[in-house]
């Protein structure tokens, strides 16, 4: 029975202890491992690339693959990117490095260029890459519209249709034929208008312009017809080769003396000269021209020698009515002065007696 009451009393004893012993002892503390703290330094050192590829229109674009290389052209990183086009690089040491793609993930899509990354110590940095639609391949060719032959020379402008873009201007060679690749924009295709606005020599450029669609990656192809424009009916005539030779009937006979050659115009009657007077200076005027030492050549008729032989007859009528004036007045004269000396005489004579 004293047993029983005396065990209450050690119970309540033995919690009082408990209570009072310090709070350190209840259990040893936790000490954290070594691998624990090496990766949280490694995540505050390291940091990443998150890549976010999508087409021209903003789809997401998947399985696309990209390398990340250091400056020594090491990979350090390489994947392709998910469902959702994303693709994330974790741990990468701090510097530049170059992101290459090495393949688009699709046949509708191309590549973009290299270009340098910087990665920063944090939180990965995100990029996004737009890979353009492959172009089209274009080939053109402007023909004879009859015989089907291609025609080298032709001009052709491609401009988009309904879009913002620069005009294309393709020529075309030898065979009539003339190629080019041609941007796309749409998964769909991209329309542009074919316009020929120079034919060849001895055509006409097809009037009619031509849609065509390019789509990505496709070949497309078509042909313009030019018009044979045809020659004119009649040439024109050539110039004469050969100059005029002047008739008999349009050249000068020459006269056999001076008075002959004038036909009108001569001096009157009166004025004529005596026959001695002529002969004198007929005989000292130079010889007329004959008709066998004319001219034999066969330039063209211009009237020269007409006048000229009207000029030689006229200055020698001339000279022969002069001579015959002043023959007479020299006559007239000395008769003249003969009386009035012989009439002065003798009236001196008279005065003197």
């Amino acid at each position: 029975m004293k047993y029983r009451s005396f065990l209450p009393a050690l119970g309540l004893a033995t919690t009082a202890v408990l209570a009072a012993t310090p709070a350190t002892y209840a259990a040893p503390p936790s000490v954290p491992t070594t691998e624990a703290s090496k990766t949280t330094n490694d995540e505050a050192s390291t940091g990443g690339l998150r890549l976010v590829k999508v087409d021209p229109e903003g789809r997401p674009a998947p399985g696309a693959a990209f390398h990340l290389v250091d400056s020594s052209g090491k990979t350090i990183a390489d994947g392709k990117t998910a469902a959702d086009g994303v693709l994330a690089f974790t741990g990468l040491a701090p510097g530049i490095a170059r992101l290459k793609e090495t393949s688009s993930g699709s046949p509708l899509l191309d590549t973009v260029p290299d270009q340098d990354i910087v990665i920063i110590p944090g939180e990965p940095a995100t990029l996004q890459i737009t890979d353009p639609y492959k172009p089209a391949d274009l080939t053109l060719k402007v023909t004879d519209k009859a015989t089907r032959k291609g025609l080298a020379g032709a001009v052709v402008n491609i401009i988009p249709k309904g879009e913002k873009g620069s005009t294309l201007a393709l020529t075309t060679g030898k065979d009539g034929t003339a190629k080019a690749s041609l941007p796309v924009g749409k998964k769909t295709g991209t329309t542009y208008t074919v316009t020929q606005t120079k034919a060849p020599s001895g055509y006409r450029p097809q009037s009619a312009s031509v849609d065509i669609t390019a789509a990505p990656g496709a070949h497309v192809s078509t042909v313009l017809g030019s018009t044979a424009v045809a020659p004119p009916t009649q040439k024109p005539s050539q110039k004469p080769t050969t100059r005029p030779t002047a008739t008999a009937a349009h050249r000068p006979t020459p006269g056999n003396s001076p008075s002959t050659s004038v036909a009108s115009g001569s001096p009157s009657p009166s004025s004529a000269p005596s026959a001695a007077a002529v002969d004198d200076v007929t005989a000292t005027a130079p010889a007329s021209p004959t008709a066998a030492s004319g001219p034999t050549g066969s330039l063209a008729n211009t009237g020269s020698n007409r006048a000229t032989r009207l000029l030689l007859a006229g200055g020698a009528v001339l000279l022969i009515t002069g001579t015959v004036t002043v023959y007479l007045i020299r006559r007239r004269t000395k008769g003249d002065g003969t009386d009035n000396i012989s009439d002065t005489g003798r009236h001196r004579r008279t005065d003197a007696t």
